[in-house]
């Protein structure tokens, strides 16, 4: 009976300091790093590092490019905007050029006027930089699209592809054109009365000439 009484008495003592214990482990949460913990090869839930948006996107669709170009300086592009009779420039010459180890272009631009209606001719150099020319992909081959608010289709101006676009219910007209694999020209006129009218804006630029300095 007293060995039993001894027995029992140390197996309470016993239960009393490990039940405590051991729950506390079940309980506590795992720490960070075992919680966290996978196998290199599971990727399952990782998420992607962050992008460098200092660089210069890749293009596969634009893989046919030739290697990125030094922008050609603003004021050689100046000589290729066009000399429009009745327009009156407004405001300066608009002239930008971005030089990077990754990343160039160069642009002017000027804005004209002729009584309410307002003209703006840009061009661009891209010098080849692929993410550049993505906003143009989509006219890459035959587009239209023609709505109840606007008709906008590719083209062919001066032996140079061209997207022209026309508002239906405002008078407005844009044509962008394409001259070789480098520039872009764009022209975007307020109160055109159609879109030939901006075709012939268009026609009066030196497409090929800016085409023979990529």
């Amino acid at each position: 009976m007293r060995y039993f009484s001894r027995y029992g008495l140390f197996a309470f003592i016993l239960w009393v300091v490990w039940v405590p214990s051991d729950g506390c482990r079940r309980n506590e949460p795992l720490p960070m790093a075992l919680d966290t913990l996978r196998a290199s090869s599971d990727t399952v839930g990782m998420k992607s590092p962050p992008k460098d948006t200092t660089q210069a996107k890749t293009d596969t669709t634009q893989s046919n490019l030739p290697p990125m170009a030094k922008a050609i300086e603003p004021n050689r592009l100046q000589a290729f905007l066009p000399k429009l009779p009745g327009w009156t420039p407004q405001g300066e010459l608009q002239k930008e050029i971005q030089v990077r180890d990754n990343f160039n272009r160069s642009r002017v631009a000027q804005n004209f006027v002729m009584g309410t209606k307002k003209l703006k001719v840009q061009v661009d150099d891209f010098a080849y930089v692929p993410y550049l020319y993505d906003p143009w992909q989509k006219f890459k081959g035959t587009y239209l699209d023609d709505n109840n608010d606007e008709r906008t289709e590719t083209t062919t101006i001066a032996g140079c592809r061209a997207v022209e676009s026309m508002e239906k219910k405002e008078p407005h007209g844009e044509i962008t054109l394409f001259p070789g694999s480098r520039f872009v020209v764009s022209i975007v006129e307020d109160g055109a009365d159609n879109i030939n009218e901006v075709r012939r804006i268009a026609e009066q630029v030196d497409l090929k000439g800016l085409e023979s300095l990529q």
